[in-house]
């Protein structure tokens, strides 16, 4: 097994990047009173892109993996939770949608700068004999 087959490949991620998004759109689809159905679709789809970014951001940056355990936990289809007012779960939605669209920003690699170049000129150091001349 190479290096090159332990992390995901570059398919893959792009891949995981377009469920990124479908999952945020649903996040703020959700907003609107829907049927219960598309709820249920709803938790499934962000649990499972959230257990996709735990898995990939499990020794890499902490601050993904325990944000998007946290939003398992809260969307999670087996053992749902039910907060039973809809203004909640509005500002749940908007939030996980946020924090994915955030996320799916951050996969990308930043553009470096250009830094200007520099020349480094040394002074030109005048040539001294060891004989010096005085008056």
């Amino acid at each position: 097994m190479s290096l090159k087959n332990i992390g995901m490949t570059n398919k893959r991620k792009i891949n995981m990047k377009y469920l990124i998004i479908i999952a945020a759109l649903c996040c703020f689809i959700g907003i609107v009173d829907l049927p219960i159905g598309y709820y249920t679709f709803l938790r499934i789809i962000v649990s499972f892109m959230s257990l996709i970014i735990i898995v990939n951001e499990f020794k890499t940056r902490r601050f993904w993996f325990i944000t998007f355990v946290l939003v398992f936990i809260l969307f999670n289809p087996i053992f749902p939770i039910y907060f039973y007012l809809k203004p909640y779960w509005i500002f749940i939605d908007c939030l996980v949608g946020l924090l994915l669209i955030y996320y799916f920003y951050s996969l990308f690699p930043k553009k470096k700068q250009k830094e200007p170049e520099t020349i480094d000129v040394e002074p030109q150091k005048k040539p001294r004999t060891r004989d010096r001349i005085i008056k």
